[in-house]
C-alpha cells in the first residue's frame, strides 16, 4: 500500500471528501529514432565515455577531472582508476577542453523521421549557446541556462541531428552529455482530462499473469489531438511510449498530496473532434518473446539468479526490476521450459512462493507472498532465561532475583533452581546501575526468513518497566527505520507504528528503573495492515461468492535423470543464410552433436551454444545460398514425476498444480502448504466503493464484516475511476486464511 500522510488517511475516511485531481505525463518519444540512433565521430570523446549509454535516461557516475568549477569536494565524483580497463564507462565527455565550437552528431539507423521535441541532459558545465541542424540544413538556435535542456520544436523529415555548441557556461570545460531523448514529455491535467479509469488484476499465487490497463479521455475542443493537424500531439504517439499517472488529493490546509498511480506504456489511441482516448498497459504485455535458454543446472541455481537471466534476456536493465532477496535462498536444478519471458518469470515467482507484478514506477518485481518464520535471539540473558519462548503467548513463571522493587512476598515468585528451569521468557543478563543505565544495553533481535510488512509491535513486560525503547528495522542488512519510545510504556505495550518492510528487527532497552533487568513474557509483530475498508466506504453491501471447495492440493515435482541412449533429435535441409542456425526442441535434451550430411570438402558445423530446448549451430566452408542437410543427435533426459498432496478441506475437488522447476520433496511440500493456505477460504468479495488510490493489488486489508470482526482479505483486482474531480472504484478481494503449522510463524 502506498505510504500517505496521516492527514490524507483521516480526510479520505470522512463522509464528505475534498477534491481529487489527476495528471498524466506522456513521453512523446520517437522510439525508432531512439533505438537506432548512433553517435558519430566517437574518437572525439575520452576513454570513459560510452556512446551507447546516452540513449537511456539514467544518472551518470562522474569522474573528477581538471576543469573550471567542476572538481568539487562534495563526495559525488570518483577518482579515475589507474588502468583504463577498470574505467566505468558512462555518458560521453569530450577529450579536449572546449574552445570555439564543438559538434555532436547523431544519425538514425531507421532513416528519415519526424521528431517532436528534444531532451538533453548535459553535465554540470553546460552549453549556453548552440544550434541544432537537421540533415536538410534546417537549423534551430537556442540559448540555454540549465543542465537539462528541453525543446518542443518539431524536427521534420531528418535522419540526423547535429548540435553545434558555440558557448559554455564556464571557460576551460569539457562538453558532456549524460543522455539524449528524441522527444518530449508532455503533461495533461484536470483542464484536459474528461474522465479516466484504471484496472489492475493479479493472482496471489501467480495462477494468472498480472495485468494493468489505464484509459484516459482528453478534451479536444481546440483540436490539439486532431489527426489532420500536422503538429497534433497524437500524430507523435507510438506504441510503447511511457505514460505516468498521478492522483492528487487536496488536504485541509490547501496543499495537494500527489500519489503516483502507474508507469505504463501506450498501446492504443484515437481521436475525434471532441475528444481523444489513450490506452496504456503494463510492461509485461511487451515481454511476449520466447525464453528458450533453460538448462539443467547440475550444481543448482538460485531463483534470484534464474530470474535475472530471464530479465536480462528480455532486454531489461537492473534498474527496471526488483527481486526479493529471499529468492537467493531457494535453489532449483530443472530447466525452464520454452515459454515467453513473462511466463518464465511467473513460473519462477510461483516456485519461490512469491507474487510477480510491477510497482507504481513500472518496475517488474517479485516479492514474497507468505508469512515468514523467524528466530528470536538476544545479546545476553541469564542462565534461567529462555528468549525463544517469548514468541508464544503463554503464561510465564517468575524467579525471585535481586532487583529493586521486584522480589515481593506475594507467593508468585519461584526460587531459582540449579537446573530444570521453567518457562520464564526473556530476562536480560545486564542489570542497570543506580541511574537505570546499562553497561551493555539489553537487546532482542528477531530475524525473519523473508521481508515482512507489519503494522505495530506488542510487548508484554513483567517486573520493572523500561523507560526507553529503541526499535530498529533492517532490510537486506540495511537500516531503514529507527523508532525511539520514551512514553506510554506499560505492562502490555502496544506500539502503533507503520513500519517499512523488514527482515530483521532489533529492540534495544537503554534505560529502566535502577538496579533492574529487562523482563519480557511475549513479543508479537503486528498485523500486515492498518487499513480497514468499512461499510461507510461502500456504495452497496459486498457481494460474497463461495468458490468451489478444494479437498486437497496435489503438487508435482519433476525428477531428471540422464539417458544411456543417443537419439536423432532433428534433421533438415536448409539454405545457408550466412548466419548461425538455431534449432528448437520439444523435449529437454543434452549431450548434443551436429554434422552436415554428405558434407563437401572443407564444410563443417559446430555447436556454439545450447540448452535443454535449443541448439545453436555455426557453419564453416559453406557458401551463402548453398543447400545443406544438418543432423543433430543427443540424449533426452528421463523425467519422472512424483506428487505431494496437501489436505485443505474434508470434501471438494482435487487441485493439481505443476511447476516444472520443483524437484526436491521439501520444496514441493512448502509450495503445497502455501497453496493450501490460499485455497483454504474459497470466499471472494466484490465491492463497489468510493475509491482509494493508495491501495495496490496484492495488499492485505481489513474488511468490515458482521460475523468476523477481524476479517483480512487480499486484493486481487482494483479499479479506480476519475471524473470531474470525483473518485470511484471497485475491488475484488479474497478472504485470507492461514493455518499456523509451526510455532515460530507470524499469525495475523
Amino acid at each position: 500500500m502506498y505510504q500517505t500522510s496521516q492527514e490524507y488517511k483521516e480526510s479520505m475516511k470522512r463522509p464528505v471528501r475534498n477534491q481529487s485531481y489527476m495528471k498524466i505525463q506522456l513521453g512523446l518519444i520517437n522510439q525508432e529514432a531512439q533505438q537506432t540512433a548512433g553517435l558519430s565521430d566517437t574518437n572525439k570523446y575520452n576513454d570513459f565515455s560510452d556512446a551507447e549509454s546516452i540513449f537511456n535516461q539514467h544518472t551518470v557516475r562522474r569522474y573528477a577531472t581538471y576543469e573550471s568549477n567542476f572538481w568539487k569536494a562534495n563526495g559525488i565524483s570518483f577518482f579515475l582508476p589507474e588502468k583504463k580497463s577498470d574505467y566505468r564507462k558512462d555518458g560521453i565527455t569530450s577529450t579536449d577542453l572546449f574552445e570555439e565550437s564543438f559538434h555532436v552528431k547523431f544519425v538514425f539507423g531507421c532513416g528519415k523521421s519526424d521528431i517532436k521535441g528534444l531532451t538533453i541532459k548535459f553535465g554540470r558545465n553546460y552549453p549556453t549557446k548552440f544550434t541544432i541542424v537537421t540533415d536538410n540544413a534546417t537549423s534551430f538556435e537556442y540559448e540555454n541556462t540549465e543542465e537539462l535542456f528541453k525543446s518542443d520544436d518539431v524536427f521534420e523529415n531528418t535522419e540526423s541531428i547535429e548540435l553545434v555548441i558555440t558557448e559554455m557556461n564556464v571557460p576551460n570545460a569539457r562538453v558532456r552529455i549524460d543522455y539524449i531523448i528524441f522527444g518530449l514529455g508532455l503533461e495533461y491535467d484536470d483542464e484536459w482530462i474528461s474522465e479516466a479509469s484504471s484496472n489492475t488484476t493479479l493472482s496471489a499465487i501467480n495462477e494468472d499473469l498480472p495485468e494493468s490497463e489505464f484509459k484516459v479521455t482528453l478534451c479536444n475542443d481546440n483540436q490539439l489531438f486532431n489527426v489532420d493537424n500536422p503538429s497534433s500531439d497524437i500524430n507523435f504517439l507510438e506504441s510503447g511510449q511511457k505514460v505516468n499517472v498521478m492522483m492528487g488529493y487536496m488536504l485541509d490546509d490547501g496543499n495537494i498530496e500527489w500519489i503516483k498511480m502507474h508507469s505504463l506504456y501506450v498501446s492504443e489511441w484515437s481521436a475525434n473532434d471532441s475528444s481523444a482516448t489513450i490506452t496504456a498497459v503494463d510492461i509485461l504485455k511487451y515481454l511476449d518473446e520466447k525464453y528458450y535458454k533453460g538448462i539443467y543446472y547440475e550444481d543448482g541455481i538460485s531463483l534470484y539468479d534464474l530470474a535475472v537471466l530471464v530479465l536480462t534476456d528480455a532486454g531489461l536493465n537492473e534498474d527496471e526490476y526488483c527481486i526479493d532477496s529471499y529468492m537467493k535462498k531457494v535453489y532449483v536444478h530443472n530447466p525452464l521450459p520454452n515459454v515467453t519471458h513473462k511466463e518464465a518469470l511467473q513460473i519462477i515467482a510461483n516456485a519461490g512462493r512469491c507474487i510477480m507484478d510491477y510497482d507504481r514506477n513500472g518496475k517488474i518485481r517479485i516479492r514474497v507472498a507468505f508469512k515468514p518464520t523467524y528466530d528470536t535471539t538476544s545479546n545476553g540473558e541469564t542462565y534461567f532465561s529462555n528468549a525463544p519462548t517469548i514468541d508464544n503467548l503463554t503464561e510465564k513463571n517468575q524467579y525471585a532475583t535481586c532487583e529493586q522493587n521486584f522480589w515481593k512476598a506475594d507467593g508468585k515468585k519461584l526460587f531459582v533452581p540449579t537446573d530444570h528451569h521453567q518457562d520464564t521468557g526473556y530476562i536480560s543478563a545486564s542489570i542497570s546501575d543506580e541511574n537505570g543505565k546499562f553497561d551493555a544495553n539489553p537487546m532482542l533481535t528477531r530475524t525473519l526468513e523473508a521481508k515482512y510488512k507489519a503494522y505495530g509491535i506488542m510487548i508484554n513486560f513483567s517486573g520493572n518497566l523500561p523507560k526507553k525503547i529503541v526499535i530498529r528495522t533492517y532490510a537486506d542488512d540495511v537500516l531503514n527505520n529507527t523508532l525511539t519510545i520514551t512514553s506510554g510504556i506499560e505492562q502490555a505495550t502496544e506500539i502503533n507504528y507503520d513500519f517499512p518492510e523488514y527482515d530483521r528487527l532489533e529492540i534495544e532497552f537503554p534505560e529502566t528503573e535502577p538496579n533492574s533487568r529487562i523482563h519480557i513474557d511475549y513479543l508479537s509483530l503486528g498485523a500486515e495492515t492498518s487499513y480497514s475498508l468499512e461499510y461507510d466506504d461502500l456504495y452497496s453491501t459486498p457481494i460474497g461468492t463461495q468458490l468451489e471447495k478444494i479437498k486437497n492440493v496435489k503438487v508435482s515435482r519433476s525428477l531428471y535423470s540422464k539417458s544411456a541412449t543417443k537419439e536423432d533429435l532433428t534433421s533438415e535441409t536448409i539454405t545457408y543464410s550466412g548466419e548461425n542456425q538455431i534449432y528448437y526442441l520439444n523435449d529437454p535434451c543434452y549431450g548434443y552433436s551436429v554434422a552436415i550430411s554428405n558434407a563437401k570438402s572443407g564444410q563443417s558445423a559446430k555447436i556454439v551454444s545450447s540448452g535443454a530446448y535449443y541448439v545453436e549451430v555455426a557453419f564453416s566452408g559453406v557458401k551463402t545460398g548453398e543447400n545443406i542437410e544438418v543432423a543433430i543427435t543427443g540424449y533426452k533426459y528421463n523425467v519422472a514425476t512424483s506428487y505431494y498432496s496437501q489436505p485443505v478441506h474434508n470434501r471438494g475437488t482435487e487441485k493439481e498444480w505443476k511447476n516444472p522447476l520443483i524437484s526436491f520433496d521439501d520444496h514441493c511440500q512448502e509450495v503445497a502448504k502455501w497453496l493450501a493456505d490460499y485455497f483454504a477460504s474459497g470466499i471472494e468479495y466484490e465491492l463497489d466503493y468510493r475509491g482509494e488510490p493508495a491501495i495496490d493489488c496484492g495488499d492485505v486489508i481489513g474488511q468490515e464484516n458482521k460475523y468476523d470482526p477481524d476479517l483480512k482479505t487480499i486484493v486481487e483486482q482494483s479499479q479506480i475511476t476519475f471524473k470531474s474531480g470525483l473518485l470511484g472504484g471497485g475491488l475484488r478481494t479474497r478472504r485470507k486464511e492461514y493455518v499456523a503449522r509451526t510455532k515460530n510463524r507470524l499469525v495475523s
